[in-house]
């Protein structure tokens, strides 16, 4: 082996093979990603059109939820904020008929099983009204 040749392969097992820094896949955008150390609660549903004023509405379940009549559930808006209080009162195959206990729940927000500081946070909401 000739010395110049000697030299590169002496350099190139000094230095080790260049790596480049790859950074990680970008994360399509979502109306409810989840910011760095928020809590992580798990998605029931969302609210579907109800009438206005009226205290219970549906909420589409998504498939494989596993809820129960009873059930008191969060709904919240894509910045994560609680906009209600919420309790199941019926279910029928992939809706749940909801009551609004607290807040304002608004179409298509999301409906989460509640972490205990998510529950706090709805039960700052002011008590659900009927104007009858």
């Amino acid at each position: 082996m000739s010395w110049p040749r000697s030299v590169c392969l002496l350099l190139v097992l000094l230095t080790g093979c260049a790596t480049s820094k790859v950074e990680p896949a970008a994360v399509a955008e979502s109306p409810f990603t989840l910011p760095a150390g928020a809590p992580r609660n798990v998605r029931v549903g969302f609210i579907e059109a109800a009438p206005p004023g009226s205290r219970h509405f549906p909420c589409s379940l998504i498939p494989g939820t596993q809820v129960r009549e009873g059930y008191l559930l969060v709904s919240r808006d894509r910045d994560l904020h609680p906009t209600g209080a919420l309790v199941i009162t019926q279910i029928r195959g992939r809706i749940a008929l909801l009551q609004i206990l607290r807040g304002a729940p608004h179409l298509k927000d999301e409906v989460v099983l509640p972490s205990t500081e998510l529950t706090r946070e709805a039960d700052k909401l002011p008590a659900f009204r009927t104007d009858s």
